[in-house]
């Protein structure tokens, strides 16, 4: 038995306290990435319910969903902090360091633009 939990879209909904509307809100503004498809079937793991609950902790704190978007957005570009040092340093999970160095790069880069103006 793999070690990564099976969630369907309802399992995690309500593991990450929020409707299944909502989830599904989230996977189209491209704030959570797709489930792994078995047959007809998604699936999703720890990463989609810290993503998700990293979301509700930042709606939390008054950061609208486009905030987030821009915040958390693709992972084109490598992050200016090794992931693996997060996780080390602040004691979160894999998943919860590959969403805060994504976040930091983006801050960075958000800095960077106002600075050149």
């Amino acid at each position: 038995m793999s070690a990564e939990p099976r969630l369907t879209i309802g399992e995690l909904a309500a593991a990450a306290g929020m409707t299944v509307r909502n989830v599904r809100n989230h996977a189209a503004r491209g704030l959570l990435p797709p489930p792994v498809l078995v047959a007809r079937t998604g699936y999703y793991g720890e990463a989609h319910l810290e993503r998700l609950q990293l979301i509700r902790a930042m709606q939390a704190e008054g950061f609208n969903l486009e905030a987030i978007r821009c915040l958390l957005g693709g992972e084109a570009v490598p992050t200016p902090i090794d992931a693996d040092d997060l996780e080390r340093r602040c004691g979160v999970s894999p998943a919860a360091a590959r969403h805060a160095a994504i976040a930091l790069r983006e801050v960075a880069a958000l800095f960077d633009r106002a600075l050149a103006r």
